[in-house]
């Protein structure tokens, strides 16, 4: 099969008035005339058509998951949840903006020491 350079066209082989008018060094370039045009003409393969390979079928993974029961298996049973019935919130809640407002920085130590 042969591919022309200029114009991309493909020819499966030469046509018989080809006239080859030039070439380069080391076969770089084959300049033919035909058809009242010129091509620069290659040698290409043909494209053949992808292999595909059959997928293999799935394979049964017995151990390993038979493994991964006897870990879950081995796991503990989950606690039952803390009642939140007893709590109060509100409480909950003061107490961290208490603790926030007690932490120390620069500015924070600054304020303190002005208001006393």
């Amino acid at each position: 099969m042969w591919k022309c350079r200029i114009c991309s066209k493909t020819f499966d082989e030469l046509p018989d008035d080809a006239v080859e008018i030039g070439r380069g060094h080391r076969g770089a370039y084959r300049l033919f005339k035909f058809d009242g045009t010129i091509h620069d003409l290659r040698v290409v393969a043909e494209p053949r058509p992808p292999i595909m390979a059959e997928p293999e079928p799935p394979v049964e993974q017995v151990e390993l998951f038979q493994a991964v029961i006897a870990a879950l298996a081995e796991l503990p049973e989950p606690q039952p949840e803390l009642p939140v019935e007893g709590l109060d919130l509100r409480e909950i809640i003061e107490q961290e903006i208490e603790d926030e407002s007690e932490s120390v920085t620069t500015m924070g130590a600054a304020f303190k020491r002005l208001g006393k």
